[in-house]
């Protein structure tokens, strides 16, 4: 027979290994929770764990990562940092301690964890992983390379490595190693969302040098015109810079005015492009331009594009300064929407007005782009507005469409397309262009 003691001790015993099995399985549905992003409840399970168990080391880590996740990144610092101070080598706090850094972009910082558990553990391919991410992420693409390209000879079959790498490279503007990354990625899932859509949107990335040239046919009643439309010289002379020269003569094509008088109006400009961030880019451009009867006019404009996780918002402005004519100005805006793979609507509103006129112009435009998979491009769209004409004339309507294609023929030549119609109150315009577009690609 037992004795009394010995009958408590293992009465006691079992109702430990029983509360330690609920526990564990209360953590495990906190984790499901938290990984199905109903962080709120997970939450709930890990504070309950840790009122009865402040050192849960288990709850702390998990209760991290929870915090990190639902982006609140203070409270996951603290869990964190708690969890480090029970078990200074713990190997998921750590991971989770720089993921959650680099999260909130402080990079320098993320760096740490990951470079302290390389040190206890140098086969941790996950310290690795994260230096490689956070190298990337900090835009330093050159050593996010290196750490890729060696996870990748250790990791041949793991998807994630490859599509990492292409994004090193493309922030390196190197878009041929980009493409063959993304390539090797689709051998080895060829559903894979993310490398499908990064190898589409590889072919509307900018070369490291590109030369434009277009030319152009338009068409007024009987008067047409036939001419050099635009010549642009574009180049990327720092990381975060491109610059470009540009000689436009698009004018000339399209005011019906200068088509019926067969004059031109010469532009000459300069420009930048200027990615600030994953989430921001600039364009910046100045010029002259030459109008006929003598007059000069000085163009600048600019637009600002903001990319969001499921579209991107673009405003812009144009301001012309004449010496002997009146002054014009532009404003406008777009919100660009994928609708389905390879669709996107982008409707636009644009307000103008000319110094002196009866009243200012205002348009809608809805533009419709189809994309394929390998860089193919066309874009059709509608406008409608109302011209800034005076109150004399009983249809101020404009309306028209149009229609761009982009054909890239090779990583280097790519030709371009165009043809719009519009109607004014006193002017029906039809317009025509062709252009190539010459790409150095490293």
């Amino acid at each position: 027979m037992l004795g009394m003691n010995t009958k408590i001790f293992l009465l006691l015993s079992l109702f430990c290994l029983s509360l330690c099995t609920v526990c564990a399985q209360d953590l495990a549905e906190a984790k499901r929770l938290s990984e199905a992003g109903r962080h709120f409840e997970a939450e709930k399970i890990y504070n309950a764990a840790l009122a009865d168990n402040p050192d849960n080391l288990e709850a702390l880590i998990g209760a991290g990562y929870n915090y990190s996740w639902a982006k609140q990144h203070e409270q996951a610092q603290d869990k964190f940092e708690a969890a480090l101070a029970i078990d200074p080598g713990n190997a998921s706090a750590l991971i989770g301690k720089g993921y959650n850094l680099a999260w909130s972009e402080q990079y320098a910082a993320a760096k740490y964890p990951f470079e302290a558990l390389e040190r206890l553990q140098p086969d941790n391919f996950e310290a690795r992983k994260g230096l490689g991410y956070v190298y990337l992420w900090q835009g330093n693409g050159l050593v996010a390379i290196d750490y890729f390209e060696k996870l990748i000879l250790e990791f041949p079959d793991n998807i994630e490595y490859y599509i990492a790498l292409a994004q090193s490279y493309l922030i390196e503007n190197n878009i041929k190693k980009a493409r063959i990354a993304l390539r090797s990625a689709l051998q080895i899932d060829s559903t894979n969302r993310t490398a499908n859509e990064l190898l589409e949107s590889s072919y509307g990335i900018s070369a490291p040098l590109e030369l434009d040239i277009w030319t152009g046919y338009s068409k007024t009643g009987d008067m047409g015109n036939f001419n050099l439309r635009t010549v642009q010289l574009t180049g990327q002379v720092a990381k975060k810079l491109r610059m470009f020269l540009k000689y436009d003569n698009s004018l000339t094509l399209d005011l019906a005015s200068l088509v019926r008088s067969n004059q031109e109006a010469q532009a000459f400009s300069a420009g930048a492009v200027i990615p600030w961030n994953n989430r921001l880019t600039s364009r910046f451009e100045y010029g002259t331009r030459l109008m006929p009867d003598n007059i000069t006019e000085q163009i600048f404009s600019t637009e600002q594009v903001y990319f969001l996780p499921s579209m991107s918002i673009k405003g812009g402005g144009f301001f012309g300064l004449s010496n002997k004519s009146s002054n014009e100005w532009l404003v406008y805006g777009s919100v660009r929407v994928p609708v389905v793979k390879g669709y996107a609507i982008e409707p636009y509103y644009f307000y103008s007005r000319v110094e002196n006129a009866p009243r200012p112009e205002n348009r809608f435009l809805l533009n419709n782009q189809f994309r394929t998979t390998n860089g193919y491009e066309l874009n059709l769209g509608a406008l409608f507005g109302k011209a800034g004409v005076g109150s004399d004339v009983s249809n101020d309507n404009v309306y028209g469409g149009y229609a761009t294609v982009l054909l890239p023929f090779s990583q280097t030549v790519w030709g371009q397309l165009s043809f719009r119609w519009e109607k004014a109150p006193f002017d029906e315009l039809m317009a025509a262009a062709a252009g190539v577009k010459l790409r150095l690609e490293k």
